[in-house]
């Protein structure tokens, strides 16, 4: 019976503790970095959208690989399925080898 207690409250305390998983929206990131690179502001809706693409830098012994870091960010944009596959090359263009 104490083993049965012991172990509901070490399953109880890890899950309270356990903060929540943020995932990043790739369609949120095209919207207003499209919109950043045409012209306009998203505002600070768009600064959590703008970080989660910026984030994704691929280096290699400490040092930026740009290369990698376009594909993954291009990668990343492509998940979102009903993206303008030329919005997301003008995305590119301008801010795939751009440190954010």
């Amino acid at each position: 019976m104490k083993r049965i207690c012991k172990g509901l409250i070490v399953i109880f305390t890890v899950s309270w503790l356990t903060a929540p998983a943020y995932a990043a929206d790739p369609c949120k990131s095209v919207f207003c970095l499209y919109g950043k690179a045409v012209g306009s502001s998203g505002g600070s809706e768009c600064s959590s959208a703008e970080t989660d693409f910026f984030k994704k830098i691929e280096k290699k012994k400490g040092k930026i690989r740009w290369s990698k870091t376009f594909d993954a960010r291009k990668a990343f944009l492509n998940q979102c399925s009903t993206a303008d596959p030329a919005a997301i090359s003008k995305i590119m263009s301008k801010f795939g080898r751009v440190r954010g």
